[in-house]
């Protein structure tokens, strides 16, 4: 392996591990404190507890400024306008459908299984790496791989949507905030264009691979 390729694949390996444990701390750090709150409540004897966690935008669109906060530097009263909530509730309301309890039940899932996802393409990267070395990148077997990062990231973007399609539903369902409603936003959109990238890729390897393989059999 080349020593350029070696510095090109450190630098890869340790800013996956960095954005990767990043990630792993923070939904940690959002578990725990959930798992506290939820146990503090349970205590008390407030089952259920509840939390709301969703995009807002004014119903008369962005940059309406629907709401008023204090500047406590001047005393003055300012108008503000709500981009992201966390909203805490003691009861669950009657009316809300059955559909969104399966449906935050199904994103959960979904979130395990996207971190499981994320978990295993290092495992195929380090195949594909390691094929270089052995002269054996234009491989069936590396145009599988590339083939499955590829698929990996567009599953990883759609249940990214499922998510946040969940989240947008459960607030609207549970919540009523005048002048606001919940939207779906924050979508990976870098996971979507990667694998595009890479699924085209694993094709013109597929392509390039044939036409050398017909040159061979014409020689």
């Amino acid at each position: 392996m080349s020593r350029k390729l070696k510095i090109y694949s450190l630098c890869l390996a340790i800013v996956y591990v960095v954005c990767f444990a990043h990630n792993v701390y923070e939904s940690g750090k959002i578990a725990i404190a959930g798992f506290k709150l939820g146990y503090k409540q349970g205590k008390s004897g407030n089952t259920g507890f509840n939390v709301c966690a969703s995009y807002m935008i004014p119903v008369n669109g962005s940059l309406t400024f629907p709401s008023t906060v204090i500047n406590e530097k001047t005393g003055e009263e300012m108008r503000f306008e709500i981009r992201q909530m966390i909203a805490f509730m003691p009861e669950t309301p009657e009316n809300v459908p059955v559909y969104v309890p399966i449906m935050n039940i199904a994103a959960n899932i979904s979130g395990f299984i996207m971190l499981a996802l994320f978990v295993y393409i290092p495992f195929v990267v380090y195949k594909i790496m390691k094929s270089i070395t052995q002269n054996r990148f234009y491989s069936i077997e590396n145009i599988k791989r590339i083939k499955k990062i590829s698929l990996i990231l567009l599953l990883a973007f759609a249940i990214n949507i499922f998510i946040n399609m969940s989240v947008t539903i459960s607030t609207n369902s549970y919540l009523y905030i005048k002048d606001y409603k919940a939207y779906m936003d924050n979508f990976n959109y870098s996971s979507f264009f990667m694998g595009l990238v890479l699924l085209i890729l694993s094709e013109i390897l597929r392509y390039t691979k044939n036409m050398k393989e017909e040159q061979d059999l014409t020689i």
